[in-house]
Protein backbone atom coordinates (compact mmCIF):
# COMPACT_ATOMS: atom_id res chain seq x y z
CA UNK A 1 0.00 0.00 0.00
CA UNK A 2 1.46 3.31 -1.06
CA UNK A 3 0.73 5.46 1.95
CA UNK A 4 2.57 8.68 2.64
CA UNK A 5 3.01 10.52 5.89
CA UNK A 6 0.83 13.56 6.29
CA UNK A 7 1.61 16.28 8.76
CA UNK A 8 -1.26 18.20 10.26
CA UNK A 9 -0.58 21.17 7.99
CA UNK A 10 -3.19 23.41 6.41
CA UNK A 11 -3.55 20.90 3.53
CA UNK A 12 -4.06 18.00 5.93
CA UNK A 13 -6.71 19.88 7.88
CA UNK A 14 -8.52 20.74 4.63
CA UNK A 15 -8.38 17.10 3.49
CA UNK A 16 -9.64 15.92 6.86
CA UNK A 17 -12.51 18.39 6.71
CA UNK A 18 -13.51 17.17 3.22
CA UNK A 19 -13.29 13.53 4.29
CA UNK A 20 -15.41 14.01 7.37
CA UNK A 21 -17.90 16.21 5.51
CA UNK A 22 -18.84 13.02 3.69
CA UNK A 23 -19.18 11.34 7.11
CA UNK A 24 -21.53 14.09 8.19
CA UNK A 25 -23.83 13.78 5.20
CA UNK A 26 -24.22 10.05 5.84
CA UNK A 27 -24.92 10.42 9.55
CA UNK A 28 -28.64 11.06 9.13
CA UNK A 29 -29.55 9.88 12.61
CA UNK A 30 -27.48 12.35 14.60
CA UNK A 31 -29.03 15.41 16.16
CA UNK A 32 -29.95 17.89 13.42
CA UNK A 33 -27.46 20.35 14.94
CA UNK A 34 -24.63 17.78 14.71
CA UNK A 35 -24.43 18.12 10.92
CA UNK A 36 -24.10 21.89 11.24
CA UNK A 37 -21.20 21.74 13.70
CA UNK A 38 -17.54 21.91 12.79
CA UNK A 39 -15.63 18.62 12.53
CA UNK A 40 -12.51 18.19 14.61
CA UNK A 41 -9.88 15.45 14.17
CA UNK A 42 -6.92 15.07 16.45
CA UNK A 43 -4.26 12.36 16.30
CA UNK A 44 -0.55 11.83 16.74
CA UNK A 45 -0.13 11.00 13.04
CA UNK A 46 -2.08 10.47 9.82
CA UNK A 47 -1.45 8.70 6.50
CA UNK A 48 -3.50 8.83 3.30
CA UNK A 49 -3.41 6.88 0.06
CA UNK A 50 -4.66 9.29 -2.61
CA UNK A 51 -5.43 6.44 -5.05
CA UNK A 52 -7.69 4.50 -2.68
CA UNK A 53 -8.69 7.36 -0.40
CA UNK A 54 -7.87 5.13 2.58
CA UNK A 55 -6.90 7.35 5.50
CA UNK A 56 -5.39 6.06 8.75
CA UNK A 57 -5.13 8.15 11.91
CA UNK A 58 -2.94 6.78 14.74
CA UNK A 59 -2.29 7.66 18.35
CA UNK A 60 -4.93 9.09 20.68
CA UNK A 61 -7.37 9.71 17.82
CA UNK A 62 -10.38 11.88 18.57
CA UNK A 63 -13.09 12.75 16.05
CA UNK A 64 -15.87 15.03 17.19
CA UNK A 65 -18.82 16.77 15.63
CA UNK A 66 -21.70 17.98 17.72
CA UNK A 67 -22.82 15.16 20.02
CA UNK A 68 -20.74 12.56 18.14
CA UNK A 69 -17.44 11.66 19.77
CA UNK A 70 -15.19 8.82 18.57
CA UNK A 71 -11.98 7.95 20.43
CA UNK A 72 -9.52 5.19 19.53
CA UNK A 73 -5.88 4.22 19.27
CA UNK A 74 -6.32 3.98 15.49
CA UNK A 75 -9.10 5.01 13.11
CA UNK A 76 -9.23 4.01 9.45
CA UNK A 77 -11.62 5.68 7.01
CA UNK A 78 -12.80 3.38 4.17
CA UNK A 79 -14.41 4.52 0.92
CA UNK A 80 -16.71 2.89 -1.61
CA UNK A 81 -17.46 4.70 -4.89
CA UNK A 82 -15.70 7.83 -3.55
CA UNK A 83 -18.02 8.01 -0.54
CA UNK A 84 -17.04 7.36 3.05
CA UNK A 85 -18.66 4.02 3.84
CA UNK A 86 -16.99 2.74 6.99
CA UNK A 87 -15.10 4.08 9.98
CA UNK A 88 -13.01 1.34 11.58
CA UNK A 89 -11.79 1.98 15.12
CA UNK A 90 -9.40 -0.07 17.24
CA UNK A 91 -8.36 0.57 20.82
CA UNK A 92 -8.22 -0.70 24.35
CA UNK A 93 -11.09 0.13 24.18
CA UNK A 94 -12.24 2.31 21.32
CA UNK A 95 -15.41 4.30 22.01
CA UNK A 96 -18.26 5.89 20.10
CA UNK A 97 -20.89 8.11 21.64
CA UNK A 98 -23.80 10.03 20.22
CA UNK A 99 -27.00 11.65 21.35
CA UNK A 100 -29.39 10.52 18.61
CA UNK A 101 -32.34 12.61 19.78
CA UNK A 102 -32.58 15.93 21.56
CA UNK A 103 -34.79 14.50 24.32
CA UNK A 104 -32.97 11.16 24.53
CA UNK A 105 -29.95 10.10 26.47
CA UNK A 106 -26.41 9.58 25.22
CA UNK A 107 -25.69 6.23 23.51
CA UNK A 108 -22.21 4.99 24.46
CA UNK A 109 -20.44 2.08 22.77
CA UNK A 110 -17.05 0.58 23.69
CA UNK A 111 -15.10 -2.37 22.28
CA UNK A 112 -11.63 -3.30 21.14
CA UNK A 113 -12.89 -3.07 17.54
CA UNK A 114 -15.73 -0.82 16.33
CA UNK A 115 -17.02 -0.70 12.76
CA UNK A 116 -19.31 2.21 12.01
CA UNK A 117 -21.15 1.44 8.76
CA UNK A 118 -22.48 4.82 7.71
CA UNK A 119 -24.82 3.77 4.87
CA UNK A 120 -26.54 1.24 7.16
CA UNK A 121 -26.53 3.46 10.28
CA UNK A 122 -25.04 0.48 12.11
CA UNK A 123 -22.29 0.02 14.66
CA UNK A 124 -20.63 -3.38 15.05
CA UNK A 125 -18.75 -3.89 18.32
CA UNK A 126 -16.29 -6.78 18.60
CA UNK A 127 -14.26 -8.10 21.53
CA UNK A 128 -15.25 -6.96 25.01
CA UNK A 129 -18.24 -5.03 23.68
CA UNK A 130 -20.36 -2.78 25.90
CA UNK A 131 -23.36 -0.70 24.84
CA UNK A 132 -25.27 1.59 27.19
CA UNK A 133 -28.33 3.74 26.66
CA UNK A 134 -31.06 5.00 29.00
CA UNK A 135 -29.37 3.26 31.94
CA UNK A 136 -29.46 -0.18 30.26
CA UNK A 137 -26.07 -1.86 29.79
CA UNK A 138 -25.43 -4.72 27.36
CA UNK A 139 -22.13 -6.64 27.47
CA UNK A 140 -20.95 -9.41 25.17
CA UNK A 141 -18.22 -10.53 22.85
CA UNK A 142 -20.01 -8.80 19.96
CA UNK A 143 -22.93 -6.40 19.69
CA UNK A 144 -24.56 -5.13 16.49
CA UNK A 145 -26.46 -1.86 17.04
CA UNK A 146 -28.86 -0.37 14.47
CA UNK A 147 -28.77 3.36 15.26
CA UNK A 148 -31.79 4.31 13.16
CA UNK A 149 -34.11 1.62 14.54
CA UNK A 150 -32.48 1.57 18.01
CA UNK A 151 -32.23 -2.23 18.01
CA UNK A 152 -29.34 -4.47 19.05
CA UNK A 153 -28.18 -8.09 18.84
CA UNK A 154 -25.54 -9.43 21.23
CA UNK A 155 -23.52 -12.66 21.24
CA UNK A 156 -21.15 -14.33 23.65
CA UNK A 157 -18.12 -16.33 22.59
CA UNK A 158 -17.18 -19.81 23.84
CA UNK A 159 -13.49 -19.04 23.34
CA UNK A 160 -13.24 -15.66 25.01
CA UNK A 161 -13.70 -14.22 28.47
CA UNK A 162 -17.23 -13.04 27.71
CA UNK A 163 -18.87 -16.47 27.19
CA UNK A 164 -22.42 -15.20 27.57
CA UNK A 165 -24.06 -11.84 27.14
CA UNK A 166 -25.02 -9.77 30.15
CA UNK A 167 -27.90 -7.32 30.25
CA UNK A 168 -28.43 -4.91 33.15
CA UNK A 169 -31.75 -3.09 33.23
CA UNK A 170 -32.12 -0.39 35.90
CA UNK A 171 -35.18 -0.40 38.14
CA UNK A 172 -38.03 1.50 36.59
CA UNK A 173 -38.90 4.85 38.02
CA UNK A 174 -42.48 5.00 39.11
CA UNK A 175 -44.39 8.17 39.89
CA UNK A 176 -46.39 8.13 43.07
CA UNK A 177 -49.43 10.31 42.96
CA UNK A 178 -51.30 11.19 46.14
CA UNK A 179 -54.79 9.81 46.21
CA UNK A 180 -57.53 12.37 46.48
CA UNK A 181 -60.41 9.95 46.58
CA UNK A 182 -62.90 10.24 49.39
CA UNK A 183 -65.03 7.38 50.53
CA UNK A 184 -68.72 7.92 51.14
Amino acid sequence: MNLFNMSLSKTAKSAAFIILSLFVSAAAVALPDDREKAISIESDSAERNEKTGLTVYRGNVIISQGSILIEADQITLHYQDNNLSRIECTGTPASYQQKPQAEGSMMIARAEHIDYLLANDQIILKRNAVLSRNGTIIKGDSIDYDIKNETWKAKGNDLGEQKRIQLVIPPSVQETKPTTETTP
